[in-house]
Protein backbone atom coordinates (compact mmCIF):
# COMPACT_ATOMS: atom_id res chain seq x y z
CA UNK A 1 0.00 0.00 0.00
CA UNK A 2 1.32 3.27 -0.81
CA UNK A 3 1.89 6.11 1.55
CA UNK A 4 -0.48 8.03 0.00
CA UNK A 5 -3.05 5.59 0.39
CA UNK A 6 -2.64 5.02 3.76
CA UNK A 7 -2.79 8.49 4.70
CA UNK A 8 -6.09 8.83 2.41
CA UNK A 9 -7.32 6.06 4.49
CA UNK A 10 -6.70 7.51 8.10
CA UNK A 11 -8.49 10.65 7.18
CA UNK A 12 -11.19 9.02 6.00
CA UNK A 13 -11.25 6.76 9.39
CA UNK A 14 -10.58 9.97 11.28
CA UNK A 15 -13.51 11.76 9.59
CA UNK A 16 -16.13 8.60 10.36
CA UNK A 17 -14.24 8.48 13.83
CA UNK A 18 -15.27 12.42 14.53
CA UNK A 19 -18.86 11.86 13.37
CA UNK A 20 -19.19 9.48 16.00
CA UNK A 21 -18.14 12.11 18.83
CA UNK A 22 -21.00 13.96 17.57
CA UNK A 23 -23.45 11.72 18.48
CA UNK A 24 -22.76 11.89 22.09
CA UNK A 25 -25.56 11.22 24.41
CA UNK A 26 -26.19 9.82 28.06
CA UNK A 27 -27.35 6.35 28.81
CA UNK A 28 -28.63 5.07 32.39
CA UNK A 29 -27.35 2.57 33.70
CA UNK A 30 -28.01 0.60 37.03
CA UNK A 31 -29.73 2.93 38.69
CA UNK A 32 -28.06 6.56 38.84
CA UNK A 33 -25.23 5.78 37.01
CA UNK A 34 -25.40 7.77 33.71
CA UNK A 35 -23.20 6.45 30.74
CA UNK A 36 -21.42 8.77 28.18
CA UNK A 37 -21.97 6.81 24.90
CA UNK A 38 -22.04 7.23 21.05
CA UNK A 39 -23.84 5.54 18.41
CA UNK A 40 -22.85 2.03 18.95
CA UNK A 41 -23.94 0.40 15.41
CA UNK A 42 -21.78 3.60 13.70
CA UNK A 43 -19.09 2.66 16.68
CA UNK A 44 -18.96 -0.92 15.77
CA UNK A 45 -18.62 -0.40 12.05
CA UNK A 46 -16.23 1.97 12.38
CA UNK A 47 -14.23 -0.01 15.50
CA UNK A 48 -13.87 -3.05 12.65
CA UNK A 49 -12.58 -0.85 9.99
CA UNK A 50 -9.93 1.11 11.67
CA UNK A 51 -8.67 -2.05 13.11
CA UNK A 52 -8.87 -4.07 9.85
CA UNK A 53 -6.60 -1.25 8.42
CA UNK A 54 -4.52 -1.03 11.17
CA UNK A 55 -3.97 -4.58 11.00
CA UNK A 56 -2.40 -4.00 7.44
CA UNK A 57 0.78 -2.21 9.26
CA UNK A 58 3.25 -4.27 10.40
CA UNK A 59 3.95 -4.81 13.84
CA UNK A 60 6.63 -2.30 14.42
CA UNK A 61 3.95 0.66 14.70
CA UNK A 62 2.34 0.23 17.87
CA UNK A 63 -1.26 2.04 17.17
CA UNK A 64 -2.89 -1.46 15.78
CA UNK A 65 -2.43 -2.54 20.06
CA UNK A 66 -3.08 1.28 21.68
CA UNK A 67 -6.82 1.13 19.45
CA UNK A 68 -7.14 -2.38 20.63
CA UNK A 69 -6.51 -1.54 23.99
CA UNK A 70 -8.02 2.02 24.66
CA UNK A 71 -10.73 1.81 21.77
CA UNK A 72 -13.48 -1.26 22.73
CA UNK A 73 -16.67 -0.13 23.82
CA UNK A 74 -18.78 2.55 22.32
CA UNK A 75 -18.85 5.11 25.16
CA UNK A 76 -17.08 8.80 24.46
CA UNK A 77 -14.08 7.88 26.10
CA UNK A 78 -12.89 4.78 23.44
CA UNK A 79 -14.15 7.15 21.01
CA UNK A 80 -11.83 10.14 21.51
CA UNK A 81 -8.91 7.38 22.26
CA UNK A 82 -9.72 5.66 19.06
CA UNK A 83 -9.80 8.80 16.97
CA UNK A 84 -6.69 10.18 18.85
CA UNK A 85 -4.72 6.92 18.19
CA UNK A 86 -5.36 7.46 14.48
CA UNK A 87 -4.59 10.67 14.43
CA UNK A 88 -1.32 9.62 15.79
CA UNK A 89 -0.61 7.82 13.41
CA UNK A 90 -1.31 9.96 10.66
CA UNK A 91 0.93 12.70 11.91
CA UNK A 92 3.58 10.49 12.55
CA UNK A 93 4.00 9.13 9.34
CA UNK A 94 3.31 12.62 7.73
CA UNK A 95 5.99 14.34 9.25
CA UNK A 96 8.19 11.15 8.09
CA UNK A 97 9.36 10.44 12.04
CA UNK A 98 9.10 6.74 11.29
CA UNK A 99 10.43 4.54 8.94
CA UNK A 100 8.88 4.56 5.45
CA UNK A 101 6.04 2.43 5.00
CA UNK A 102 6.70 0.87 2.02
CA UNK A 103 10.36 -0.56 3.73
CA UNK A 104 8.03 -2.05 6.44
CA UNK A 105 5.48 -3.46 4.59
CA UNK A 106 8.26 -4.84 2.17
CA UNK A 107 9.93 -6.04 4.95
CA UNK A 108 6.47 -8.06 6.37
CA UNK A 109 6.43 -9.59 3.08
CA UNK A 110 9.96 -10.78 2.35
CA UNK A 111 9.59 -12.03 5.81
CA UNK A 112 6.42 -14.07 4.29
CA UNK A 113 8.64 -15.24 1.56
CA UNK A 114 11.51 -16.23 3.39
CA UNK A 115 9.54 -18.22 5.98
CA UNK A 116 7.85 -20.37 2.80
CA UNK A 117 11.55 -20.84 1.87
CA UNK A 118 12.63 -21.95 5.32
CA UNK A 119 9.51 -24.72 4.77
CA UNK A 120 10.47 -25.65 1.67
CA UNK A 121 13.83 -26.22 2.67
CA UNK A 122 13.02 -27.98 6.08
CA UNK A 123 10.68 -30.82 3.96
CA UNK A 124 13.94 -31.29 1.28
CA UNK A 125 12.53 -29.03 -1.25
CA UNK A 126 16.07 -27.30 -2.25
CA UNK A 127 15.15 -26.09 -6.04
CA UNK A 128 11.76 -23.96 -5.26
CA UNK A 129 13.43 -22.74 -2.23
CA UNK A 130 15.88 -21.13 -4.15
CA UNK A 131 14.01 -19.68 -6.88
CA UNK A 132 11.83 -17.77 -3.70
CA UNK A 133 15.10 -16.38 -2.06
CA UNK A 134 16.10 -15.35 -5.74
CA UNK A 135 13.11 -13.92 -6.22
CA UNK A 136 13.02 -11.84 -2.86
CA UNK A 137 16.67 -10.99 -2.99
CA UNK A 138 15.83 -9.31 -6.63
CA UNK A 139 12.83 -7.79 -5.02
CA UNK A 140 15.10 -6.46 -2.09
CA UNK A 141 17.85 -4.88 -4.19
CA UNK A 142 15.81 -2.78 -6.53
CA UNK A 143 14.25 -1.62 -3.47
CA UNK A 144 18.06 -0.79 -1.76
CA UNK A 145 18.10 1.29 -4.89
CA UNK A 146 15.21 3.02 -4.96
CA UNK A 147 15.97 4.18 -1.68
CA UNK A 148 19.47 5.04 -2.47
CA UNK A 149 18.45 7.48 -5.45
CA UNK A 150 19.86 5.35 -8.06
CA UNK A 151 18.16 5.32 -11.38
CA UNK A 152 16.88 2.08 -12.51
CA UNK A 153 16.00 0.63 -16.29
CA UNK A 154 12.29 -0.86 -16.81
CA UNK A 155 14.06 -4.80 -16.78
CA UNK A 156 17.02 -4.76 -14.31
CA UNK A 157 18.04 -8.38 -12.99
CA UNK A 158 20.02 -9.52 -9.77
CA UNK A 159 23.10 -8.78 -11.51
CA UNK A 160 22.56 -5.23 -13.03
CA UNK A 161 21.18 -4.20 -9.74
CA UNK A 162 23.96 -5.51 -7.75
CA UNK A 163 26.52 -3.83 -10.40
CA UNK A 164 24.66 -0.42 -9.94
CA UNK A 165 24.46 -0.55 -6.08
CA UNK A 166 28.39 -1.69 -5.36
CA UNK A 167 29.27 1.33 -8.28
CA UNK A 168 27.42 3.90 -5.95
CA UNK A 169 29.44 2.31 -2.89
CA UNK A 170 26.01 1.08 -1.17
CA UNK A 171 28.10 -1.96 -0.22
CA UNK A 172 31.92 -3.17 -0.48
CA UNK A 173 33.24 -4.82 -3.39
CA UNK A 174 33.11 -8.59 -1.09
CA UNK A 175 29.27 -7.77 -0.48
CA UNK A 176 28.41 -7.45 -4.75
CA UNK A 177 30.75 -11.04 -4.58
CA UNK A 178 28.47 -12.88 -2.34
CA UNK A 179 25.28 -11.99 -3.93
CA UNK A 180 26.37 -13.03 -7.40
CA UNK A 181 27.56 -15.89 -5.68
CA UNK A 182 23.26 -16.05 -4.63
CA UNK A 183 22.65 -14.71 -8.12
CA UNK A 184 24.43 -17.99 -9.54
CA UNK A 185 22.43 -20.69 -7.35
CA UNK A 186 18.72 -18.96 -8.13
CA UNK A 187 20.56 -19.04 -11.79
CA UNK A 188 20.95 -22.52 -11.32
CA UNK A 189 17.55 -23.51 -9.54
CA UNK A 190 15.74 -21.78 -12.40
CA UNK A 191 17.27 -23.58 -15.09
CA UNK A 192 17.18 -26.63 -13.57
CA UNK A 193 20.96 -26.80 -13.53
CA UNK A 194 20.19 -28.66 -9.74
CA UNK A 195 23.96 -30.66 -9.29
CA UNK A 196 25.61 -27.21 -9.15
CA UNK A 197 24.45 -26.55 -5.94
CA UNK A 198 23.57 -28.64 -2.42
CA UNK A 199 21.05 -28.15 0.05
CA UNK A 200 23.55 -26.28 2.73
CA UNK A 201 24.15 -24.21 -0.23
CA UNK A 202 20.44 -22.76 0.00
CA UNK A 203 20.36 -23.19 3.59
CA UNK A 204 23.15 -20.21 4.09
CA UNK A 205 21.78 -18.20 1.38
CA UNK A 206 18.34 -18.34 3.06
CA UNK A 207 20.58 -17.52 6.13
CA UNK A 208 22.64 -14.68 4.64
CA UNK A 209 20.13 -13.01 2.87
CA UNK A 210 17.39 -12.70 5.71
CA UNK A 211 20.28 -11.22 7.62
CA UNK A 212 21.80 -8.44 4.69
CA UNK A 213 17.66 -7.61 3.68
CA UNK A 214 17.70 -6.38 7.39
CA UNK A 215 20.26 -4.61 7.20
CA UNK A 216 20.24 -2.64 3.74
CA UNK A 217 16.09 -1.91 4.29
CA UNK A 218 16.40 -0.45 7.35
Amino acid sequence: MEVKKILERLDNLINVGEKILATRHSRHGVGTVVHDCVDDGLFRQWHTSSLGFLNTLPSEYVYRDEFKNHCRYSNYGDAQQGVAVLRSAKEDIEGGYLQKVETLVSASIFSDFLEMAEHLLDNGYKDPAASVIGAVLEDGLRRICIKNGITLKIKEDISSLNQKLAQNHVYNPLQQKQIQVWNDIRNNADHCHFDQYKLDDVTDMLKRVRSFLADYLK
